[in-house]
């Protein structure tokens, strides 16, 4: 068992070195990770080559890029894609069947199952021109529009977000804490500051070649209004 004598039987100085090693060991790990990712945001291939790379985030999805006939838009566009992962696919379908086995219809079982222009339209809702990182976009405070209003983007899919960054609090001090990019669905474009669906980015700043990789939180279904995407579907049931 070591005990107290143990280490009084070491000498200072090689206190002072094994204290070293570990503060030096501590200061490349929090160089190393940020923001759950590596510090590096530089990939060196395109937006669909990225999500390949990424399997255990992003396979379902790189399969729904294929099946709505979009992997040319994740290989050349300069683009901003905010970034659903597979798990939000998963919440999205078990809400799918759900519906489906209420009126009758047969369940999804397989991607394929929904039509390629149903993944095309949702999947559009995430994707903006132009490469643009977290500090492209101006502050928002859900609760004070008035005064940080983020900004509003038309996406690929003809539909209105807006997207900010919101600023949390720090020891007491509003506005001075994390910074975190928020993505906003805005069903009501004559009412713009009503009834927001509002996701979280949990990792920012993946750079591609000609684009930027916002990673959306897992806590929300695929689709920005997934009821309009529900309907969707049972029409083609």
């Amino acid at each position: 068992m070591i005990t107290m004598n143990y280490f009084k039987k070491i000498s200072t100085p090689w206190l002072l070195v094994l204290f070293s090693c570990l503060l030096v060991f501590a200061c490349k790990k929090d160089q190393y990770y940020f923001d759950g990712g590596k510090s590096n945001p530089i990939f060196p291939g395109t937006t669909m080559e990225y999500l390949k790379s990424n399997p255990r985030s992003f396979d379902t999805i790189v399969n729904i890029i294929k099946i709505a006939g979009m992997e040319r838009q994740f290989n050349e566009d300069t683009l901003t894609f905010f970034a659903p992962q597979d798990y939000a696919v998963a919440l999205l379908i078990k809400q799918v069947n759900s519906t489906l086995f209420t009126y009758g219809k047969d369940t999804v079982k397989t991607l394929t199952d929904i039509d390629g222009l149903i993944w095309r339209r949702y999947l559009s809702n995430y994707i903006f021109k132009g490469a643009n990182k977290l500090n492209d976009y101006p502050q928002i405070d859900v609760g004070a529009k008035a005064i940080f209003p983020g900004q509003n983007y038309v996406a690929y899919s003809g539909d209105v977000f807006n997207i900010g960054v919101r600023y949390a609090d720090a020891g007491g001090v509003k506005y001075t804490g994390y910074r975190q990019l928020l993505l906003s669905y805005i069903p009501n474009v004559s009412q713009p500051l009503d009834n927001w669906v509002s996701i979280p980015i949990t990792s920012s700043d993946v750079q591609p070649k000609h684009a930027v990789v916002h990673v959306l939180s897992t806590d929300f279904p695929f689709g920005a209004d997934p009821q309009n995407l529900i309907q969707d579907v049972l029409l083609t049931k």
